[in-house]
Formats: C-alpha cells, sequence, structure tokens
C-alpha cells in the first residue's frame, strides 16, 4: 500500500513539474521578442551615440586645420580629436564603413539619380568628382585631402549593418543608410555653419531671412511717413 502511494505521489510531482515546465516555456516565448526589441533600441542608441563621436572629432579637425579633412581615423585619435575608436554595435567585426569625400559624393549621385533629379554637387569644404574621378579640393580649404589619397579626406562613418532598423534616423529604415558625416555648409548670411545635424552630418545650407515687409516700415506703401505721388 505505502508503495502505490509513493508511486501515485511521484505521478501527481512529475505532471506538476511539466506544467510549469510549459507554463515557463510559453513566458518566455512571448518575453523573447520584447526583450530583442530592448536590446535592439539599445545598440542603436549606442550606435547614434559612437557615429556622432565620429563627427563631431572631424568637425573639430576642420576648425584646427583649415577646413581639411582627416587622412584616417587613426589620426583623429593620435591628435586626441577622438577619444578612441569606437566599434560598429550592430556588426559582429565591430568595424564602422569610412566614409571618404569621394563615395559620399558617389552616394549621393547615385541617390539622386534614383529620385530622378539631378546629381547634387558637393557641400563646401567636402570635395568634389573631377573629369577623371579624382577628388578635388574644394574652395575654402587650405589643405584639402591633399594628403588623404584618390578617394579624399574622412568625412564620417556609416555602419556595414544591411538590417532594417527600428527607429527611423533622417527618413533611412537600414543601417548602413545612417550616415555619421560632417559637412561644413555655406551659410549666406552669416548664420552658424558646420554644425552637426540629427544624424551627425553637418548643417545644411541656411535659409535667408525674409526682409522687411512692404507697407509695415516707414515710406511703405499706405504708411504715414510715405510721400504723397507728385
Amino acid at each position: 500500500m505505502g508503495s502505490l502511494q509513493r508511486r501515485g505521489d511521484g505521478g501527481y510531482a512529475m505532471a506538476a513539474l511539466l506544467v510549469t515546465l510549459a507554463v515557463m516555456s510559453v513566458i518566455l516565448g512571448m518575453a523573447m521578442p520584447v526583450w530583442r526589441t530592448v536590446v535592439q533600441r539599445e545598440k542603436e542608441e549606442e550606435l547614434i551615440f559612437r557615429g556622432r563621436q565620429y563627427a563631431r572629432a572631424i568637425q573639430l579637425y576642420q576648425r584646427k586645420f583649415a577646413a581639411a579633412y582627416p587622412a584616417s581615423v587613426d589620426l583623429l585619435v593620435e591628435q586626441r580629436f577622438l577619444r578612441k575608436k569606437y566599434t560598429d554595435p550592430m556588426t559582429k567585426s565591430g568595424e564602422f564603413e569610412i566614409v571618404y569625400q569621394g563615395t559620399l559624393a558617389q552616394r549621393q549621385a547615385a541617390s539622386m539619380a534614383g529620385r530622378g533629379g539631378p546629381s547634387p554637387g558637393m557641400q563646401a569644404g567636402a570635395g568634389r568628382i573631377g573629369a577623371a574621378g579624382q577628388v578635388t579640393t574644394a574652395p575654402g580649404s587650405a589643405f584639402g585631402s591633399q594628403a588623404a589619397g584618390p578617394q579624399g579626406g574622412v568625412v564620417g562613418v556609416a555602419s556595414k549593418s544591411k538590417e532594417k532598423s527600428l527607429r527611423i534616423l533622417d527618413g533611412r529604415t537600414a543601417y548602413n543608410e545612417w550616415q555619421f558625416v560632417f559637412i561644413p555648409a555655406q551659410v549666406p548670411r552669416g548664420g552658424p555653419a558646420g554644425a552637426v545635424g540629427p544624424g551627425g552630418r553637418g548643417a545644411q545650407p541656411g535659409a535667408t531671412q525674409p526682409g522687411p515687409q512692404r507697407g509695415r516700415g516707414p515710406g511703405g506703401p499706405g504708411s504715414p511717413f510715405s510721400r504723397p505721388p507728385g
């Protein structure tokens, strides 16, 4: 009799264990996607932070060396514009894709060609593609990319991961499309130039400020200070 009771208790314990394992597997199955999403969002924030550190380092380099671009990322670290060589959190290798003046110009041209629009020229200080495919120094740069090789100087970095992103950054939905570059912009009326934008890019050319509206200032039409005709 005691032997049968022990067997019955063991059967109940085994059934309870199986039920517990089944419940835990269901809970883990529901929690895993949420956990992966949380981890991916944290990696995205880290990617943006690290990418902007590169863009900021290039900005500081340009301020010191007369709007020149560095020949390599190692140069930014050696001269202490960049604290360390950051890794890409979205790839196993951890290597960022280095964006040079020439590759940036080619990407911009390909992007505009895909949209059916004209190929834009490079922004001020970024260099232009010459007839032979060489990157030439842009106006206003004393050194430019003379020591940086045929691709030009380093303007920023981009992730090598082609995975779709959870966050949309500057209208881009894939990590390799998130370019963290610095391009000083020409501002017609003395506005700030070269600020690092949301995606790490340089500030775009500022819009001109509207002039005084007619009819509101002294001497305008309808103003008591205007001269009568004749």
